[in-house]
């Protein structure tokens, strides 16, 4: 698992496609879990209220990993139900903190997708204070979601996948932004940022944001100003249940990409509602050999923090997620 580097790849995205302004038609709000997930077209829902949910292990269409910390099922603190999943990142641990959750979209392998379909995941997430404001030695940033190539008959799916699509924390700057591919394509390198050129060297880290937006520029400054009132990136924010949502429009497959593809993001603070952070494309998807025959259905959650050095003694963080729900639909804010 390895993070995105800034790079000449990176700087190509115009001619890969850049993100574009659209519209959206507004989704109610306010619907508690179980209704969302008695919506049309939702696919799954995973509630972590016990140690069931998180049962099986590599091999299994759905289970955990285990890193220098293991996944668990917290009854105390959660959105909803009897619990949620909760990873620890203890002091003097490597790139491999807490371990992983992963989860094909059905147990039978059955419900995936690919060329001219869509799909949409949303999720909460609780961040501690110490993991938001943590420099971690050698850190690139920890990851919140992979989205990748589901499993096939025979064939478990890894999460460094040709077709991966990865939400991390930038270079522990604090606040999310997204990259696809563990392999690039024929229009992109690995690791390729959703970073939109913004005149001579500036990029717009969150293009989905209004103006002063989220630039790289306001990373610059000593100290860096990504937030109000000076830039506007969208961050983490400490001890609430935030909501996150990627939609990933999958386009027409010609050679080894999904062309003219789309992958959104939308992020609310506890009890607001969602706001627009990242709208990418049309772009190319890395799609793998034709031969292959990968389609998205498999995701990973996960604090994984590359580089991230074993000598560093701080403070023990955590992070939980729970009310998960992937659908062909777009799904309401809670």
């Amino acid at each position: 698992m390895i993070e995105p580097r800034r790079s000449k790849t990176t700087r190509s995205a115009v001619a890969s496609g850049i993100a574009l302004a659209f519209a959206y038609a507004p989704v109610a709000g306010g619907m508690d879990f179980k209704k969302r997930c008695a919506q049309p077209g939702v696919v799954k829902c995973i509630g972590f209220d016990d140690a069931a949910a998180i049962a099986g292990r590599w091999g299994k269409p759905s289970g955990i990993t285990i890193g220098a910390a293991a996944p668990e099922i917290d009854t105390q603190v959660k959105a909803s139900g009897r619990g949620s999943l909760k990873f620890t990142v203890p002091s003097n641990s490597d790139a491999d903190t807490s371990g992983s959750y992963f989860m094909n979209f059905s147990n039978d392998l059955a419900v995936q997708f690919g060329e001219g379909q869509e799909f949409f995941v949303q999720w909460r997430q609780r961040f501690s204070e110490e993991l938001i404001s943590a420099r971690y030695e050698g850190g690139g940033g920890f990851k919140q979601l992979i989205i990748g190539t589901g499993d096939r008959p025979g064939k478990v799916a890894r999460s460094c996948s040709d077709l991966e699509v990865v939400l991390n924390n930038y270079y522990q700057q604090g606040f999310p932004t997204m990259y696809n591919s563990c392999s690039g394509s024929t229009s992109h390198g690995a690791y390729h940022l959703f970073q939109e050129p913004l005149g001579g060297d500036d990029f717009k880290m969150q293009n989905g944001r209004p103006p002063p937006y989220c630039l790289y520029s306001h990373g610059r400054s000593s100290p860096p100003n990504w937030f109000a009132p000076y830039g506007n990136c969208l961050g983490y924010a400490a001890n609430e249940w935030m909501t996150f949502q990627v939609r990933i429009k999958i386009g027409t497959r010609i050679g080894d990409e999904f062309a003219d593809s789309q992958v959104t993001l939308w992020i609310a603070r506890a009890g607001q509602p969602s706001q627009l952070v990242i709208d990418w494309g049309p772009y190319n998807l890395s799609a793998g050999p034709p031969a292959d025959g990968q389609r998205f259905g498999k995701l990973w959650l996960l604090p994984y923090n590359t580089g991230k050095s074993k000598a560093q003694t701080h403070p023990t963080a955590y992070t939980w997620y729970d009310e998960l729900v992937i659908s062909r639909n777009r799904i309401a804010d809670p």
